[in-house]
């Protein structure tokens, strides 16, 4: 019961939060803090028991076929992870210090946080658009919550581009109802190869597109910058460092079960890598003509799905073991850096990061936890970002995508062409005129800032030690051999 817990407590929580706000408003910071910890706990125990084995769940005791399932294996582990860490820290960040305003938005956060939930344990293409659209509606709202004109105006682009997206994604899944019959991704894997291979590809491409402008892949990406660096701190955190890893998540889910590789011709995953590259390369050259340091980050975001779509391009278990990874090392990485944003944003009185100037030296431990994310982030070894994009390097390299392999290697030093010039601006004098903190002044949430930045060291482990490797390349060969998937979720029903 895990796994429908992970579900069922933050969407719980969120209904709940509405009747304390109406008997015991002056409480309700207390209660948020509790329906947190709550959410998070669940989380992690759906990752802990879907980690060890292949867990299933028929809601009714139907049939697979008929009624719906919920299922999580290795893969949803991970993702499940992220989604606690990220919650947990989002909330942190986005509900403190609680004021009427974050009141209002309580219920919309942990709806986002169940439906992103749900998006990693369904076992049903339909519910799975289902709570994609539950989702999109919580983070259209709160991207425009801070109520400026940029945040109003982010919020309905991603509004608008969302809808694009979910109407390709329902299309897709029509026409593979329409050519099988099934809505359920272990019944349906096994059907669709019956379908007419026109049909099939047209199904496929769909599906790719609504997931890939879901998650701000190249060319559907244009969305995402203003969307993400627009919101508040932590909205922010949230949807770059969770939410566009559930599209991911998507993406690998149902073109591994619906349309693998073959051995001749050109297939999804090429595609996913083609992809890959073109957004590696638009997200860091424009992230290096950015001064506002959310927006700066934000297309950094855009890069790093690059790196995550050629892993899976790669079609092989080193491949997607280093995008699972990357998905760890890039989930917790970036929240830390938009959460060092806001604050430096906050104390300096402006998000243009030439106005930072001193900031390192006022907060030498905090900067130096900020430098160990971006370091992981941009690839610099030992750290853990460097690890996952090893794997990826040498999967590319396996499979002979030399131009992706080069375009990853490329992926660090184009990093550094605008870090190193923040990280300048931090330690030296500002070109432009910005506020000057009083001696004394905190760093807003420093300690969850450094308890982030551990991230960078302690992912690394699961790489260095060959135990936790092979855990992650496990994880890998179940996305590209789904028979146990199909098997544990066809199992009959005990009488």
């Amino acid at each position: 019961m895990w796994v429908l817990s992970s579900i069922l407590v933050p969407m719980t929580a969120a209904f709940v939060l509405q009747v304390l706000d109406y008997f015991a408003p002056e409480r309700m910071g207390r209660w948020i803090a509790l329906s947190a910890a709550a959410a998070c706990a669940a989380s992690l125990g759906a990752a802990a028991v879907s980690w060890t084995g292949m867990e299933t769940l028929r809601l009714g005791g139907w049939s697979p076929g008929l009624g719906i399932v919920l299922a999580a294996d290795r893969m949803s582990a991970i993702f499940l992870v992220i989604s606690a860490v990220g919650g947990a820290a989002s909330a942190r960040v986005a509900l403190f210090p609680f004021s009427k305003e974050q009141r209002r938005f309580s219920g919309l956060f942990f709806i986002l946080w169940a439906s992103l939930n749900g998006i990693l344990t369904t076992g049903d293409l339909f519910n799975l658009y289902v709570f994609f659209e539950i989702l999109a509606v919580c983070a259209y709202v709160l991207a425009g919550a801070a109520m400026t004109r940029e945040a109003l105006e982010a919020g309905f682009k991603y509004l608008v581009l969302g809808t694009v997206g979910a109407l390709f994604l329902l299309l897709g899944i029509g026409l593979l109802y329409m050519g099988t019959g099934t809505l359920n991704l272990a019944v349906l894997s096994r059907a669709v190869g019956a379908m007419p291979l026109g049909a099939r590809s047209a199904a496929a491409a769909c599906i790719v597109t609504g997931l890939g402008l879901k998650m701000g892949m190249f060319p559907f990406h244009f969305w995402l910058p203003d969307a993400h660096s627009s919101a508040s701190t932590g909205v922010s955190m949230i949807l770059s460092g969770v939410v566009v890893k559930a599209s991911f998540y998507a993406l690998l889910r149902t073109v591994f079960l619906l349309f693998p590789p073959v051995s001749a011709g050109f297939t999804v995953p090429d595609a996913l890598l083609m992809l890959g590259v073109l957004s590696l390369i638009t997200g860091h050259l424009s992230a290096q003509r950015q001064f506002d340091v959310k927006r700066m980050l934000a297309w950094s975001t855009v890069a790093h799905m690059g790196y995550l779509l050629i892993g899976a391009g790669c079609a092989s278990p080193l491949g997607i073991a280093g995008a699972l990874l990357h998905v760890l090392n890039h989930g917790t990485g970036k929240m830390g850096l938009f959460l060092g944003a806001g604050a430096y944003s906050s104390i300096a009185g402006s998000r243009d990061w030439r106005t930072f100037g001193g900031l390192g030296r006022l907060f030498p431990r905090e900067t130096a936890v900020y430098a160990l994310l971006a370091g992981s982030i941009a690839g610099i070894p030992p750290l853990a970002g460097f690890w996952s994009k090893w794997m990826i390097i040498c999967a590319a390299a396996e499979k002979g995508a030399w131009i992706a392999a080069l375009a990853v290697g490329a992926g660090t030093v184009l990093s550094c062409l605008y870090y190193v010039p923040f990280f300048y601006s931090l330690y030296g004098p500002s070109e432009e005129h910005g506020n000057v903190p009083e001696p004394g002044t905190p760093f807003p949430s420093g300690i969850l800032l450094t308890v982030l930045g551990a991230s960078a060291v302690l992912f690394a482990l699961l790489y260095l030690f060959p135990g936790l490797r092979d855990q992650f390349l496990s994880a890998g060969s179940l996305v590209m051999d789904p028979e146990i998937y199909r098997q544990s979720v066809r199992v009959p029903v005990a009488p």
